[in-house]
């Protein structure tokens, strides 16, 4: 069953917001790798999401450091899948792509979604997307008082789809956000698997 994304504006699926990198053309052991931005990424075992959270908890509190990163990860309909978990922001998502998107000539797409919910500045969700190791285009899922720009070489991949959903001239945030999340996965066939991510057990790692 896909999923889509749609999903990702109605869950919680950390107390933080999500940061999910999703890749087609890759497997999910080298998509963890990447994300751990040259670092070296430890495997430790199959989590479930609220398992994994205190594990991280008491691992921080035990080395007097709030500052761990982990990702649960798998694939599904063809796509590589990451979720973070901790204290992610600043470590992976927009801004924070080096080495994660390799020119290899091997038709790599990847795909990141990121919404922080407890930022006081309350960032708007982003999108972006790779090809080839080559920033392609993205956007804020949240236009109305923020930036309308698409940046990127190709806007043209989602542009028109944005126009027509009416996502520069919308109030709500929340309708944005997932007007904006049905625009990607329509231009781009993405999907995450809701009940594994949200209630299953992953392949899970930690890399930071």
């Amino acid at each position: 069953m896909n999923d889509g994304i749609g999903w990702l504006a109605r869950a919680d699926i950390t107390w933080l917001g999500y940061c999910v990198t999703l890749a087609k053309g890759m497997e999910p052991v080298e998509l963890v790798r990447r994300l751990a931005g040259g670092g070296v990424s430890e495997e430790i075992g199959d989590r479930g999401a609220e398992e994994l959270t205190g594990l991280l908890a008491r691992r921080d509190r035990d080395r007097g450091r709030d500052d761990g990163v982990a990702v649960r990860y798998g694939d599904s309909d063809g796509l590589s899948f990451a979720v973070a978990y901790g204290q992610w922001p600043g470590v992976v998502g927009p801004g924070y792509a080096d080495g994660l998107a390799v020119r290899d000539g091997r038709d790599e797409h990847v795909f990141q979604l990121y919404c922080e919910t407890q930022n006081p500045k309350l960032p708007p969700p982003e999108f972006a997307y790779f090809h080839d190791g080559v920033y392609a285009c993205g956007f804020q899922m949240y236009m109305h008082t923020w930036s309308s720009e698409i940046t990127g070489p190709c806007p043209e991949l989602v542009s028109d789809a944005v126009r027509a959903a009416g996502i520069p001239q919308e109030e709500d945030r929340d309708a944005a956000h997932a007007k904006s999340l049905a625009v990607v996965e329509e231009a781009f066939g993405l999907s995450l698997p809701r009940q594994q991510v949200l209630h299953g057990e992953l392949p899970t790692a930690l890399i930071a």
